[in-house]
């Protein structure tokens, strides 16, 4: 079986494709099943589109020509095609759509050329896939990582390159599977696909905790005399960094010296957050780390008592999904039912494993739940055995989430993997 499999180059495959070795990082979702296709019998042809010089993201890949890529831990090659770094700047803001016409290009004379039994196509390459679906008899995968907010305006917006991604959405896909985070895709794709159409919601999965060799030295720095609270993200709006420093200024202000927090993540906030935190006279109240390797996350989750997430897209992330497996005591947001946000985490963790937040005032409540926590080690210990269960009974490895996509494809393709 010929398998064309089309995904954008994402942030943590630039180095891999840069160093020759596939190391990626992040996107799990997306290495883990390129990994199981290339480990089998099927011919795979992986092909990576590259785009972001825009706004929001700027890719360290600027090759300016189309590359065939051998990587140390892939047997496929993998082909990556040129961003805008093809044109010259000074074509502005025409190097995105010409670009994307390209891209769909290359990507049709490659089903022209090698026609593929399946397509596998992800969000950033809809287009292309919906052109496929409905142009030729071959069946079309469409991979969808969650929701965004930019989705939903997607569906309202009147803009010729959003009503071009509409029409793309309602194609004949063979089959639509959508990462369950918590970010509400079950309410966003019966909305966004053709009337009728199926989809598949999947949790992501956990492959356990290992030690890493030598914990972090930064790790150190962390008082073992006080409840620690730790936050785990990128310091965005989206993630709330901003709120949790507020509601643990709020508990020093109280004069609680007995917490500390933990923020560990970088981006655009934090200057600001850590510049707040020193204007109030709390730096001693908190310890900032930034860049930690992965493998030190854990570490991390041991030496801290409450484990806050306030992500605004849901509360079903790979991060999360490792606290869960490690039994966090957890303080959440509350649902978003008008975006169908965290209504399946509400399903998966009940209220027994973890402490949700009110919808009004979340700030005052947070440094509220906090102290009470603080108080309550036997409470603490009671949410992490339900959390432990929760995610013992909902969080399947690795190898048994990939299998269970490969199904799904095989099942459309005809075929076993």
């Amino acid at each position: 079986m010929r398998i064309l499999y089309v995904c954008r180059v994402f942030s943590g495959f630039e180095t891999s494709l840069e160093t020759g070795r596939w190391l990626p990082t992040g996107a799990p979702t997306i290495y883990r099943v390129m990994e199981a296709l290339d480990r089998g019998s099927n011919e795979v042809r992986f092909v990576m589109p590259c785009k972001g010089v825009g706004r929001d993201y700027r890719t360290s890949w600027t090759a300016p020509d189309d590359r065939e890529v051998k990587l140390d831990g892939l047997r496929h090659p993998v082909r990556v095609l040129a961003s805008e770094h093809r044109y010259p700047a000074w074509i502005g803001p025409l190097r995105g759509p010409l670009t994307t016409l390209r891209h769909i290009w290359r990507l049709w004379r490659s089903v022209r050329a090698e026609r593929p039994d399946l397509v596998y196509v992800d969000r950033s390459n809809v287009v292309f896939g919906a052109l496929v679906a409905c142009l030729t008899g071959i069946p079309v995968v469409l991979r969808i990582m969650g929701v965004y907010p930019s989705m939903w305006e997607t569906l309202r917006s009147r803009s010729i390159a959003d009503r071009i991604t509409r029409w793309a959405y309602r194609a004949p896909f063979a089959l639509v599977i959508c990462t369950q985070d918590g970010s509400g895709g079950e309410y966003w794709l019966p909305k966004a696909l053709r009337t009728g159409a199926s989809f598949h919601m999947l949790l992501n999965g956990f492959d356990g905790v290992a030690r890493a060799s030598e914990p972090d030295v930064r790790l150190d720095a962390i008082p073992r005399d006080r409840t620690v609270v730790l936050f785990v993200g990128r310091f965005e709006t989206i993630k709330g960094c901003e709120e949790f420093a507020d509601a643990m200024l709020k508990v020093h202000a109280s004069g609680r010296r007995d917490i500390h927090a933990v923020m560990i993540g970088t981006g655009r906030l934090h200057d600001r957050v850590s510049a707040r935190v020193a204007a109030a006279g709390a730096d001693e109240m908190f310890t900032f780390i930034d860049r930690l390797p992965h493998d030190q996350i854990p570490e991390a989750h041991r030496r801290s008592d409450i484990y806050v997430s306030l992500n605004r897209l849901g509360q079903l992330s790979n991060a999360n999904l490792e606290a869960m497996s490690m039994g966090a005591c957890m303080i959440v947001p509350p649902p978003q039912p008008e975006l169908g946000i965290d209504i399946a985490t509400q399903e998966i963790i009940d209220d027994s494993a973890v402490v949700r937040l009110p919808m009004e005032d979340q700030i005052d409540a947070l440094a509220a739940a906090i102290c009470a926590l603080a108080d309550a080690p036997g409470r603490r210990e009671m949410l992490r055995a339900n959390m432990r269960a929760v995610a013992a009974r909902a969080v399947k490895t690795w190898d048994t989430r990939v299998a269970e996509e490969l199904a799904l494809i095989g099942e459309k393709a005809g075929c076993r993997f």
